[in-house]
């Protein structure tokens, strides 16, 4: 109300709760108007409801309240909300569906190796493995929020999708709430819809991912040059995972990352914090006692962004939107038995679908390790050569390229390496060597002492590196030898 109301108003207003609750006193303030009442508990919450839905004609909202030991409603103007069509919701879903085929086409390629994505099958197994999976997760998520809304007395709108690059093509879903929430029951069962129903159509997409996985060739595990990033698999996952045996290094197919996904946006929705669909439910259960769980879960994800960088800036959103969700209309009534059941189950699907580092960056691993079938001792006679093989074995993650060096090599020897079964000619004292992932290469070194050496003992230092793709060296280490001369 912009001006204290004039005595007919209030009289009127007072009437309308009067139908329901006696009314004791009155008090005008600039923006409301604050009616102290003595409600009967057993019938306090259906009064109030059938009193929301009056006032909702006269465009007025009531707001029950229980402060030092008195009930109140405080009776606001109901604000003017501007909305618009249908048409933006479909334009959003358009848009959004053409970004997630492009994704799931991007992922197709991938996953079949053929990075042409310029070949229409590209786009139609996306569309089919990745978009629509995918999509009816969120799109359920958000349906499930729109039923229960309704249900509850909620006005809402339908689902506006929200498109985005590779490789989701969508930064998920949301529903805008037209109505004020009438109560705590409603903040839960409206905040449980989503979650609850987004994940009854995730674990049979799971399933259906995890069989098309079955089906797959088991790759070669090689991350390449440009490092990888892999998925941490939730909890629920894991366990859903247990009844489709999976192959070794098998690669995980589209439908089942669409599946990863709509386990990983359940997680983030019900985590407890802010107007999140898990600080619904929590406000609903702990009423205003939830802002201290809202506290925690922000501090938890600025600890995990330590290791997972996604994690602040969640942290940062929830700031930027609030903490503190506000309270519903009745902030008074108590919650049923069934209800706080709901509650309950609703936040302990966080616990199995929660995942602290979902993505892992998998750095490229250029390790090896060498070994000396012949030892590293040799006898031999001035005025000949030896041979001494060392096998370099590629022990990283990744196809390397390898250089041995000869060094400290005794005044008027020869030493040259190189690779078994290659060109001894063309045998050198730097050999560079590729070393394809998870092989090995057997070196040769010969080894040739002048007619004149002395008799004695010599040493040789061989160094070996790996080199990051930039030509940096990423390990280094020698080996000695000692030749005997007699």
């Amino acid at each position: 109300m912009a001006t204290p109301g004039p005595a007919a108003e209030v009289e009127s207003v007072k009437a309308a709760i009067s139908k329901y609750f006696p009314v004791y006193d009155v008090r005008v303030s600039y923006d409301s108007l604050t009616f102290f009442i003595t409600p009967e508990q057993s019938s306090l919450h259906a009064k109030f409801d059938n009193l929301r839905n009056e006032f909702k004609a006269l465009k007025l909202v009531p707001i029950l309240r229980y402060n030092g030991g008195e009930y109140t409603i405080s009776v606001v103007k109901r604000p003017e909300l501007r909305t618009r069509g249908l048409w933006l919701n479909g334009v959003l879903m358009v848009v959004t569906l053409i970004t997630t085929v492009i994704a799931g086409a991007v992922l197709w390629a991938s996953y079949g190796g053929n990075n042409d994505l310029a070949r229409p099958e590209n786009y139609l197994w996306g569309a089919l493995f990745f978009a629509l999976p995918l999509l009816a997760i969120l799109g359920t998520h958000e349906l499930s929020h729109f039923i229960a809304a309704r249900k509850c007395g909620v006005a809402a709108s339908l689902p506006f999708f929200i498109p985005s690059i590779p490789p989701l093509g969508t930064f998920g879903a949301f529903i805008s709430m037209r109505d004020p929430i009438p109560d705590r029951r409603s903040l839960v069962i409206i905040g449980a819809a989503g979650p609850i129903g987004g994940l009854l159509v995730t674990i049979p997409v799971s399933f259906i991912g995890l069989w098309l996985t079955s089906l797959g060739d088991p790759g070669s595990g090689m991350v390449g040059d440009a490092g990888a990033v892999a998925i941490s698999i939730q909890p629920l996952y894991a366990l859903l995972s247990l009844l489709v045996p999976l192959p070794e290094n098998v690669t995980l197919h589209p439908t089942a990352f669409a599946a990863w996904v709509g386990f990983l946006v359940t997680a983030i929705n019900l985590l407890p914090a802010g107007q999140l669909d898990g600080g619904h439910v929590a406000r609903g259960l702990l009423g205003d006692k939830a802002k201290y769980l809202s506290y925690a879960t922000v501090g938890l994800l600025l600890v995990l962004g330590i290791y997972y960088t996604g994690w602040l800036i969640f942290a940062m959103l929830i700031l930027f939107l609030g903490l503190r969700h506000p309270a519903p209309l009745n902030d008074v009534s108590r919650l049923s038995k069934k209800t706080m059941v709901l509650g309950v189950v609703t936040m302990a699907i966080l616990l199995i679908t929660f995942s602290p580092i979902p993505l892992v960056e998998i750095a490229p691993d250029h390790s090896f390790s060498v070994e000396l079938p012949g030892g590293n001792e040799t006898t031999m006679l001035a005025g000949t050569s030896v041979y001494v093989t060392m096998l370099v074995n590629n022990t990283g993650n990744t196809n390397s390229t390898m250089e041995l060096n000869a060094m400290q090599v005794p005044h008027g020897w020869g030493v040259s390496l190189f690779v078994q079964g290659g060109d001894e000619e063309n045998a050198t004292d730097l050999l560079e060597v590729l070393v394809p992932y998870e092989e090995g290469v057997v070196v040769i070194i010969k080894v040739s002492v002048p007619p004149e050496e002395d008799v004695g003992e010599w040493d040789l230092l061989v160094d070996v590196r790996s080199f990051n793709s930039n030509g940096s060296v990423y390990e280094s280490d020698e080996y000695l030898f000692t030749f005997t001369v007699e």
